[in-house]
């Protein structure tokens, strides 16, 4: 069953609330009403506010420890929420510590169902279990827990209570906050969330980690999620910026698949390892700094990872297949070729001379590829050391990101490919190569995909090079990985 999605009003006025809420009206379920976003002379008409909504609303004044905004007496905030009951709130978000039963025996004598929830912006209770269990104090009420996995080890708690409740009576909502929660957010019906939250982008996000509607509906389609939904995704640090998840999910909508692609915050593999397990995940991409960390977990791999060593495509075994386990191979490889062909090609034909910048799991794939197809190549590392090992497995020259390697690169200059993180976050304003005077000559291939030129991008066309977008390779990559995750070709038309 999908969760009824609730949006999050943050305006500072009940009309500034009613805009948003008509504006998003087809895609939610729901409202709440934050009254700690208001201002004061606002909550004395939060009793008018449901007869206007058109839909269910909550009715939440979230104190500043809870990670709201409420700054006034503890007083003055109770008798705001008991005044405005009776104006038809369907429920009222009551904390865990408020004491006494009369402000929620009032609700429920109005119709209103009390959520009992509470909110830990610092970390994820080792006995989460007990406390969502101890919430409800009474049959009719919903329990609700919002914490915040400060690593990978916290989501696994997370998980682990949420599909241990997920079985037992009562309705309730479990949430991870922030980045590393998103995943819960949009897979509320898995964890057996009866509601999930979500913010308007023109608002102040009313939790950490808030995604807006229009995102979970369409991009991460939540209304056809269940226990049978294929579950993919991209694991990374940072991963923010991913654009897999669009490329993959709107593969899946293409093709009418029951399937969802989700990116995930990592920041230790046999943990995360552990939550893809209890979540039931097939397919995953790897990208920074993982593609070597992986390796040693796989239970079976291409060959060619020998060479490479570096893994950007897991892909889950059955059970009954040599024991089940992860097979690991390398999409970058012919995902780096595939964009070259149609926009240097002659490149690959003559063949021509290349250079990479940088030593990293994304070099090791572009070298595997060029070595390959004979291209005479340089690369060129800050570590000169990195490079020259680089340069002995692949046979090609190395040096470093000196005047001696600077020399060597204007013969290597055909095609210039940027491997570092050099340009993104949080190097955004980083410039690998500022020494190097682009001739316009020069092919650029920048691996990564900002969402704003980066400083060496912006030299070269100002020079007038010819670009090649790390978004071509991601795409080309990424048919190959949806082929190897779903059985099925990527759709055409979509990024041709």
């Amino acid at each position: 069953m999908s969760p009824r999605l609730v949006l999050s009003l943050t305006s500072d006025t009940l009309e500034g609330d009613l805009h948003i809420l008509r504006r998003y009206q087809g895609l939610v379920d729901a409202a709440e009403l934050r009254g700690d976003f208001l201002r004061p002379e606002e909550l004395s008409s939060l009793h008018h506010f449901p007869a206007r909504a058109g839909l269910p609303v909550i009715l939440t004044i979230r104190r500043k420890r809870d990670g709201g905004r409420w700054r006034g007496a503890e007083s003055e905030r109770l008798r705001c929420l008991e005044s405005a009951l009776h104006g038809g709130y369907r429920y009222v978000d009551l904390e865990e510590d408020l004491p006494g039963q009369e402000l929620a025996e009032a609700a429920r004598a109005g119709g209103c169902t009390v959520i009992r929830s509470f909110h830990d912006p610092r970390g994820v209770p080792e006995d989460l279990s007990r406390r969502v269990r101890a919430l409800a104090r009474h049959p009719a009420e919903l329990a609700k827990a919002a914490v915040t996995p400060r690593d990978t080890r916290d989501l696994v708690t997370l998980v682990r209570t949420a599909l241990e409740l997920r079985e037992q009576p009562g309705e309730r909502v479990l949430i991870a906050m922030g980045e590393r929660g998103l995943f819960s957010r949009v897979l509320a019906s898995r964890l057996g969330s009866g509601l999930t939250y979500c913010s308007a982008p023109e608002l102040t996000a009313a939790a950490p980690g808030h995604l807006d509607p229009s995102r979970l509906v369409e991009l991460y389609r939540l209304r056809s999620i269940d226990r049978g939904t294929l579950l993919c995704g991209v694991i990374g640090r940072p991963i923010a910026h991913s654009r897999s998840p669009e490329i993959h999910n709107r593969g899946y909508a293409a093709l009418g698949l029951n399937a969802v692609y989700l990116p995930f915050l990592v920041d230790q593999i046999e943990a995360f390892l552990t939550l893809a397990e209890l979540l039931g995940i097939h397919g995953l991409s790897v990208t920074m700094p993982f593609k070597q960390a992986v390796i040693p977990f796989l239970s079976e791999q291409d060959p060619r990872l020998a060479v490479i060593e570096a893994c950007n495509t897991l892909v889950r075994r059955p059970a009954q297949a040599d024991g089940g386990g992860w097979y690991g191979t390398n999409t970058d490889a012919e995902g780096f070729l595939e964009p070259i062909r149609r926009r240097a090609p002659e490149v690959l034909a003559r063949p021509g001379r290349a250079a990479v910048i940088g030593a990293g799991g994304a070099a090791r794939s572009v070298l595997y590829a060029l070595s390959g197809a004979g291209v005479a190549t340089l690369v060129l590392n800050r570590s000169p050391d990195k490079a020259a090992a680089l340069g002995r497995r692949f046979g090609c020259e190395w040096g470093g990101l000196d005047g001696a390697g600077l020399s060597r690169l204007e013969h290597y200059s055909e095609l210039i490919v940027q491997a570092t993180g050099a340009g993104m976050e949080p190097q955004a304003e980083v410039d690998p190569l500022p020494a190097y005077r682009f001739r316009g000559t020069e092919t650029l291939y920048e691996l990564i995909y900002a969402s704003e030129e980066t400083p060496m991008l912006r030299r070269a066309r100002t020079a007038g090079c010819r670009i090649i977008s790390g978004f071509d390779m991601l795409v080309a990559q990424a048919r190959e990985q949806f082929r190897l995750h779903t059985g099925r070709d990527y759709p055409q038309g979509l990024y041709d």
